[in-house]
């Protein structure tokens, strides 16, 4: 990874979700990144939807991410 780095979604869901996912990811080396934007909306005193949560990883990484991501939806 250089500085240049970007992040990009992989996966859209609830914190619950998103953490699983996570694990796997961690599994196979690969970073991730979680936006809780439920929790941010809420702080700034709006509502929205529990499920409204992203998961990112490194571009570079996205490919495998995939496979792990497949892999996960199966189980």
């Amino acid at each position: 990874m250089n500085n240049q780095s970007k992040h990009v979604k992989l996966y859209e869901g609830s914190m619950i979700t998103l953490r699983a996912l996570q694990n796997y990811l961690d599994d196979e080396k690969t970073p991730s990144l979680i936006k809780n934007l439920a929790e941010s909306a809420r702080l700034a005193g709006f509502g929205t939807s529990e499920t409204a949560n992203e998961l990112y990883v490194y571009e570079e990484n996205l490919e495998k991410a995939k496979k792990v991501l497949t892999t996960f939806l199966k189980e």
